[in-house]
Formats: structure tokens, C-alpha cells, sequence
């Protein structure tokens, strides 16, 4: 079949592990991926439940896409307890590290307790082991998997953390290859949980229900895949190829967010990637090569990602395609989240820059936009927790408390650093932030419908509606799990494609309305997981600045605008004007047993 039914069931601290059957039931309810992850997570934590604690599971999930034929399917998901919001968190990560989870015999892992000692665990088909792991520690990511495969084989997939996440750093991430598990600190979990790497080798067949059905869907996917323009520009540049696209649009933040173009653009551009680029790369049973294996001055990295040039570029005022270069692979090898490390140096360099923080106050580093140098130098200074980098390695709202300063222009949503897709002038991605379970992504409500003016830009009519469709077909994708660069074959939102793929993998005859379930069904049940950890409606918001200060070309979000938008996405949802599903929602999506966590 193309899942399994069954975790890996992983206990730390006695260093035993088990088989964690999943129903029948439970897959036609959540399918899979993040579906199931958020499941689990209800299941087997408590309220309140600390994430830096032997309590908080991390789970790894693969989609029923994982392992098969289906173009565009090899990500992973990891689901936990965020330490840097303390609500629900969700990852995903591309490479082989999950095609060779659903190659062992399982469509997860589930990790529990705490270690107490450095740990290697390796998994290879039904046999684990548990490996010292004490030489590893404060390697960087690289190093880490080039020393697992040279005693394990060149063929294991690797999820490994870095220093970041043997310091807890609370935006640690994951690195599989050059790969990220980016937000919510899960680099920070594992190591708490002291498990400085996983790797995992399979050798079983993943066999559809129904080969010839599945067959025929995945040859008219891949026809429609060769044949799309926006894939063809995808392989050339990469999802960087949004940076020039944006910069037109008015929506390519910069500077901390004080404005929203940038100023030669074009220098860290797609297009002016291309030039770096010595290789094109897919991840495992991909037909599209989009990543770029690049070289800067001092090293070469997969990327960056259009993420990756905000993070280390614009938002840092950051305009050399070479050091941003190197940033990339810095944070990648320090085991940083991207976005969230980006979000917190911008945050630092405007306050020195208004003199709210001096040099004296930074380690003598001086912190004006565009000093890549002390940039750098910082990044290694929160990843170690040195100096200054230990309150930053906090995140810049909590860092803001503890120095008093900068509070106005911190670029935060549920104490998180928020993406680089536009909450001003894209209103989908305004409610997106503010509402989004695991804190402020571009990937659950995605920005493209009005990025590429399907729906009008800037227009805040029927933005509430639209984002819980964005909502759903997420939750449906990120289930299944496939690419979320596929939308430019499959659509924006669930549709007749997606449908034909579900149905082709589990032999099963849904219809929309079906499928639709599925989604509001998931998404809900995040929402219900940070309502039982205590969070409300009041924390479903934006950034000052973003809610106050105009754009260049005059982008806002206000108040009333972003308040009138999240009550529409309430109600499409059926949840109260509390942003709690109600009693009869809950009834119909088949959630009774969580009624008690409203």
C-alpha cells in the first residue's frame, strides 16, 4: 500500500522502542504527513506540556505520496510543541531522509523522553540502533551527516542538528542534506532530547492498492508538469525567481520591514543566482530541479531559496550575491532557522541604527544594515549562545523584553520572525500570519493568488473566504505530502488534480466535498491544540508596523481591515467570533473527542 499504518515508536529514556499501530480510521480522517502529526500530538501530550521536556514528542511523518511514483513528493513533515511560540509547530524538508522512512516500513517515527547522552539513532528497516554520539557534539551539520555516512553508507537519509540546537536556541532547525526543517525550533526539541542525528536506510517496496490507477494519474501529471511555463522557470532560477516578481509588485520587504522594495534588486535576483549556479538539483524522484547547487566566495550551498535571499539579503540590507551566499550555508551549518535568524539581525540592526543598542551593547560588533562581516559573526555568537547571542537566541520579542528597547519594530506574530511574502499589500498572507497555527509562514495560507493577481492585490474584499480555501488545500497537500512548488501544476486550491491524486494513492472514490472535510478537519484540529495550550484570539494579529506604516506604494493593513478579514475566515471556518470551533463545527468535521480542549 502506499502507507503503512504504523510509527516507530522511540522511548529515550529507556532506549526501547515499539511499533505504534495508526487505524484505518485515522488515515481516511487525516490521511497522513501533517494530517496524523497534529493527531498524535494531541493524543500523546498533556496541556500545558513543556517543549523543552521529556514530554513533548517530536514526530516525523511521511504523506501516502512518499515512496511512490508521484512527481514532486519526497518531503517530510515534523510536527511538536514549538519552544519559540509554545503553540503547535509543523516542518517540512525535502531530499531522501523521508522516502527512506516509508522505505523501513514506516510512515513515521515517533521520538519520546529524553536522553542521558549524546545520541545517534539509526534506523535500518525494522532494527534501531543507538549510537554514542558524544564526537559529534558541536559539529556543524555538514560535518555531522559526512561522518554518518562515511561509517553507515552514502545511501542513509540524515536528519541532523547543529550547534543552534545543542544550545537550545529557541529557532533552531533541522538539516537533512542542505535542507531545512526550518520554523519552530525543532532543532531546539532533539536537542534537548540530546539526539544529535537520525539516519535511516529502508530496502522495502512501497506498493500502491492500485497500480494501474495510480499509474495512469501520475503519466497525466507528469505531462502537465513538463508542460507548464511557471515549472520551466522554476528548474531555470529556483523559487528565487519571486525576488524580481516582487520588487515589481512593491512586496520585497527590506530594511526590517520599514520598506518594501529594494534597492538594486536585481544584483540578488534569480536571474543573477543563474550565474553561481554549477549544477541544477531535485530531491529524490523529483522531475523538477529546483534547487541550485551555487558557489559564493567562500563556499557553495543549495540555493538560496527566495526565503533565503530575504532572510540573508533584503530584510538585512544585504546586496552581494556572494556573502549572501555564504550566509546561507552558514546558517544551514550552524543549524539556524533562516527566516527566524534573519528576522532577529534585522531586528538588531535597526536598533542600532536608531541608537537603541551600541557597539558596547553588541560585543563590539558593529551592526549597520549590510555589514554582512559582523553579521556572520553575530549568527555564530547566538548559535553558541556567546555575549549578546544568548538573549538573541531567544528570538527579538523575548530579546526585546530582556533589553528594554526596539519593542515598537519587532517583527513578530506569536513570538515569532515573520516570512518575506507581503502582510501589507498580499491581505491572504495578512490573515495567513496572524491566524496561522504554528506562527507567521507563507506556507499554509499561500500568498499566490494575489501575487499572481488571480484575486486583486491590496484588495481586502472576500480575503477571509479565500484564505480558509488557502487553508484547506494545504492541510490537504501537506498530508498527502507533496510539494507546495506543485502549485503551479495543481492549483491554488483543492480542485479536480488533487482530487485524482488522493483517490489514485489510497484506491478510494472521495468527492470534493469529501476532501474538503479532510482539510477543515486538520486545520481545525491545529487550532485546537493551541487553544488547549492557552492561546485566543487576542493572539491572532500583525506587527505594529505593519498594522500602522504604510508602504512605499502605500500598502497597508489596519486594524479594522485586518479585524473584519479574520471574522470572515471565523465564520467560513464555523468557528465563533472567539475564533473557537464550535460545538457543531466540531460535530461535523468528526472531532467530538476534542470537544473538551474548546
Amino acid at each position: 500500500m502506499s502507507y503503512w499504518k504504523r510509527y516507530l515508536l522511540i522511548d529515550l529514556t529507556s532506549r526501547t522502542t515499539e511499533t505504534y499501530d495508526i487505524s484505518q480510521d485515522t488515515v481516511e480522517k487525516f490521511l497522513g504527513g501533517n494530517g496524523i502529526g497534529v493527531y498524535l500530538l494531541h493524543k500523546l501530550t498533556k496541556r500545558g506540556v513543556d517543549p523543552l521536556s521529556p514530554h513533548n514528542p517530536v514526530i516525523i511523518n511521511t504523506g501516502p505520496a512518499n515512496g511512490t511514483l508521484v512527481p514532486m513528493s519526497s518531503k517530510f513533515c515534523v510536527v511538536s510543541k514549538s519552544p519559540q511560540t509554545n503553540g503547535f509547530t509543523k516542518g517540512f524538508c525535502g531530499g531522501t531522509f523521508g522516502n527512506e522512512l516509508k522505505y523501513a516500513g514506516y510512515d513515521g517515527v515517533i521520538i519520546m523522553g529524553c536522553s542521558d547522552e549524546w545520541v545517534h539513532i539509526h534506523i535500518e528497516d525494522d532494527k534501531v540502533y543507538f549510537n554514542p554520539a558524544d564526537y559529534l557534539k558541536g559539529c556543524t551539520t555538514s560535518f555531522t551527516q559526512k561522518m554518518i555516512r562515511e561509517k553507515f553508507g552514502r545511501d542513509v537519509g540524515c536528519l541532523v542538528i547543529g550547534p543552534a540546537g545543542e544550545n537550545l536556541v529557541k529557532y533552531a532547525c533541522l538539516i537533512s542534506d542542505l535542507r531545512a526543517v526550518g520554523t519552530g525550533g525543532m532543532g531546539a526539541v532533539l536537542g534537548y532530547k540530546k539526539v544529535k542525528a537520525i539516519s535511516v536506510r529502508g530496502t522495502k517496496l512501497v506498493r500502491p492498492v492500485n497500480p494501474e490507477r495510480l499509474l495512469t494519474f501520475v503519466k497525466e501529471f507528469e505531462k502537465a508538469v513538463y508542460q507548464h511555463p511557471g515549472v520551466k522557470n522554476l528548474a531555470m532560477f529556483g523559487t528565487a525567481a519571486g525576488v524580481l516578481h516582487l520588487q515589481h509588485l512593491g512586496a520585497l520587504p527590506s530594511y526590517n520591514w520599514q520598506r518594501e522594495t529594494f534597492d538594486d534588486a536585481e544584483k540578488i535576483s534569480g536571474e543573477a543566482l543563474r550565474s553561481k549556479v554549477i549544477k541544477d538539483v531535485a530531491c529524490m524522484g523529483c522531475i523538477v530541479p529546483c534547487g541550485k547547487y551555487t558557489v559564493g566566495k567562500e563556499t557553495f550551498t543549495v540555493g538560496p531559496e527566495y526565503e533565503g535571499i530575504f532572510a540573508m539579503g533584503t530584510i538585512i540590507g544585504n546586496r552581494d550575491l556572494d556573502t549572501l551566499i555564504d550566509l546561507d550555508r552558514l546558517t544551514d551549518e550552524l543549524g539556524l532557522g533562516q527566516i527566524q535568524a534573519g528576522g532577529v539581525v534585522a531586528w538588531v540592526m535597526e536598533c542600532y541604527e536608531k541608537g537603541l543598542l551600541s557597539k558596547d551593547d553588541l560585543d563590539g560588533l558593529d551592526m549597520k544594515f549590510g555589514n554582512t562581516e559582523s553579521v556572520a559573526r553575530l549568527l555564530k555568537k547566538i548559535a553558541y549562545r556567546e555575549g549578546i547571542g544568548d538573549c538573541l537566541a531567544e528570538g527579538s520579542e523575548r530579546a526585546s523584553d530582556i533589553l528594554g528597547v526596539g519593542r515598537d519594530f519587532v517583527m513578530t506574530v506569536k513570538g515569532m520572525e515573520i516570512a518575506g511574502h507581503s502582510p501589507r499589500a498580499v491581505k491572504t498572507q495578512a490573515i495567513g500570519y496572524a491566524v496561522s497555527n504554528r506562527g507567521p509562514v507563507h506556507c499554509d495560507i499561500r500568498p499566490g493568488m494575489e501575487e499572481n493577481n488571480i484575486t486583486p492585490l491590496g484588495d481586502p474584499t472576500n480575503k477571509g473566504s479565500v484564505a480558509k480555501e488557502l487553508a484547506v488545500w494545504t492541510s490537504v497537500v501537506n498530508s498527502i505530502i507533496y510539494c507546495l512548488s506543485a502549485e503551479r501544476v495543481v492549483g491554488l486550491k483543492l480542485n479536480d488534480s488533487i482530487l485524482n491524486m488522493v483517490n489514485a494513492l489510497m484506491d478510494w472514490h472521495l468527492d470534493m466535498s469529501d476532501l474538503n472535510i479532510i482539510g477543515e478537519r486538520i486545520y481545525t484540529l491545529e487550532r485546537l491544540f493551541n487553544i488547549r495550550e492557552g492561546f485566543s484570539k487576542n493572539d491572532d494579529t500583525l506587527p505594529r508596523r505593519i498594522r500602522e506604516e504604510a508602504t512605499e506604494r502605500g500598502y497597508i493593513t489596519t486594524d479594522d481591515e485586518l479585524k473584519s478579514m479574520i471574522e470572515e475566515f471565523y465564520t467560513a471556518f464555523g468557528w465563533d467570533k472567539d475564533g473557537v470551533p464550535t460545538q457543531e463545527t466540531l460535530k461535523r468535521l468528526s472531532l467530538e473527542e476534542f470537544i473538551h480542549d474548546t
